[in-house]
């Protein structure tokens, strides 16, 4: 009969604060307690036109279908996206720095946009929403009868 054994160690005050600074730096990076990056902040350019606003967002890796954008009832542009890591079998990793995990990103529309003219596309790992302007008020003289 095998005996099953418990080995236990005991962390110095040093090891213990090591761990909790590693894990406070994790949280501030995304990270995962694991050290794997559970969201992340992607790059965002949102330019204005006179007849629409582009917003880019790097999304490296991403395919169509791990993006999910919406435009909320409160007015709210909604990006929502995830990539997971793709598994190797029979290997180890040794470096890695490419961005895995979640992306959430919210903006508030202006009142000028146009909800119902909105397109958006993924190219390259740039996702890129043209957000249309509603035509602007003009001024019409009322005659009086």
């Amino acid at each position: 009969m095998e005996a099953n054994s418990m080995l236990i160690t005991r962390k110095s005050p040093f090891q213990t604060e090591l761990s909790w600074l590693q894990d406070e730096m994790n949280r501030v990076f995304g990270l995962d307690s694991g050290g794997k990056q559970a969201s992340f902040n992607p790059n965002v350019t949102i330019w204005e036109q006179d007849d629409k606003f582009l917003l880019e967002m790097e999304l490296p890796g991403f395919a169509q279908e791990d993006v999910n954008i919406e435009i909320l009832p409160t007015g709210v542009l909604s990006v929502q996206g995830e990539r997971s890591v793709v598994e190797q079998d029979s290997t180890n990793l040794v470096s890695g720095s490419q961005r895995y995990g979640r992306v959430q990103k919210e903006y508030k529309l202006p009142n000028s946009v146009d909800t119902d003219s909105v397109d958006a596309k993924l190219v390259n790992g740039m996702l890129t929403i043209t957000l249309g302007k509603k035509a602007k008020a003009k001024a019409r003289k009322i005659d009086l009868v």
